[in-house]
């Protein structure tokens, strides 16, 4: 009888003992097409928008160690999809007009066989990792009873359940869903959440920091989390490309609160600032296919180029001005810009682009005189 007492009181000890801390996995989110593999690949975790990925970018990925994760919206859809069309309108409970999205009936069992055949099941083919998982609580924009959101709350229990057991050695990511954490944490890795100290408000479409009573709601909820799921925490926050050293800083101290940290763009398609500290070393050269007869590395003055950055362990990428401009931020992308092309003889979308991508902090280095920007005062160039 003793040893049956102390064994019923160790066990109502460790009862009560908080669940050890999850191990903190280094984490990048990039949603945005053609992948800067140099920079994603020191980083364990990378969270991606599947159909912006090609499967040579994947395979590089899983090369370099790291687990891939595909970003699936569960309780949303938005027009933008490729497969909207196949949405049926019983599936659909009503509109989130903020992100002019499609709120989903998740309890219908048409739209959690659509998740499971034909969101979930390319993917895994394709050979992701893993699910970062979206919109988890968006019916309680439209379910206004305990019991339609206890019927919601149920049904995305079942739709992981069933996720978990058609693929058992799935990484499983929530963004928040913090309503149903009791019915779904035993089946997730991880939980993510935006907007701890600096968020992106779009319906506004601008940048701003977390009110003081917000952030020490979402810390509560957080650490609740923790301690009683053990569960590993990532935190999303947002904050302008430019802003590099308050990047930096925000990292140190979400990193300090035992969470894992990501501070990016708002429209995560540039390289943000984690856990670890990477430094582009690929620079990206600008040439013009309508004016070079030759490709650019078929002639000496670019080989030269080439040879000088190899030899201080750098890279160079090519880029045809004739394919456009870039649109995604590279700042913390490319160690910068370099180009031959005249600056005067570009057309002024070149001159614009080149301009307030120096503005922006990325270091632009002309090979020729000619291709100098030059002063505002006399390219008249704002």
């Amino acid at each position: 009888m003793h040893v049956l007492f102390k064994t019923l009181v160790l066990a109502m000890v460790l009862v009560t003992l908080p669940l050890q801390a999850a191990e903190m996995h280094s984490t990048a989110v990039f949603y945005a097409a053609d992948l800067p593999i140099d920079l994603l690949g020191k980083f364990q975790r990378v969270i991606v928008e599947a159909d912006n990925v090609k499967p040579t970018e994947l395979q590089a990925l899983h090369q370099a160690g790291v687990k891939v994760l595909a970003y699936v919206s569960i309780g949303e859809v938005a027009p933008s999809r490729k497969w909207y069309a196949q949405v049926k309108p019983e599936w659909i409970l009503g509109k989130n007009r903020v992100w002019d999205s499609e709120v989903m009936d998740i309890a219908n069992p048409g739209w959690q066989q659509f998740v499971i055949e034909q969101l979930v099941a390319p993917l895994a083919k394709q050979g992701y990792d893993g699910l970062f998982m979206d919109t988890l609580d968006s019916f309680q924009l439209l379910a206004k009873t305990d019991e339609a959101r206890q019927q919601q709350a149920n049904a995305l229990a079942d739709l992981l359940r069933n996720i978990r057991k058609e693929y058992p050695q799935i990484k499983l990511v929530a963004n928040r869903g913090f309503d149903v954490m009791p019915q779904i944490a035993p089946l997730l890795d991880a939980v993510l959440a935006e907007s701890l100290y600096a968020s992106w408000d779009n319906a506004h479409q601008e940048f701003k920091p977390a009110t003081p009573s917000d952030t020490e709601w979402l810390l509560q909820k957080l650490k609740g989390i923790q301690q009683e799921f053990g569960l590993e925490i990532i935190i999303l926050d947002y904050l302008p490309p430019t802003q590099v050293v308050e990047a930096r800083q925000l990292a140190k101290k979400i990193q300090e609160q035992g969470f894992v940290p990501w501070i990016s763009t708002a429209a995560l398609d540039g390289m943000g600032t984690g856990m670890v500290e990477v430094v582009p070393k690929t620079f990206l050269l600008l040439f013009d296919s309508a004016k070079d007869t030759a490709t650019p590395l078929q002639s000496k003055y670019y080989q030269a180029v080439q040879q000088a950055l190899e030899k201080r362990g750098y890279q160079l990428r090519l880029h045809d001005i004739q394919s456009g401009l870039p649109n995604a931020p590279l700042l913390g992308r490319y160690a910068g810009i370099l180009s031959f092309l005249a600056f005067t003889d570009q057309p002024a979308s070149y001159q614009i682009w080149l301009t307030q991508q120096q503005e922006k902090g990325v270091l632009i280095k002309s090979l020729r005189s000619e291709a100098d920007i030059p002063t505002a005062d006399k390219a008249g160039v704002k």
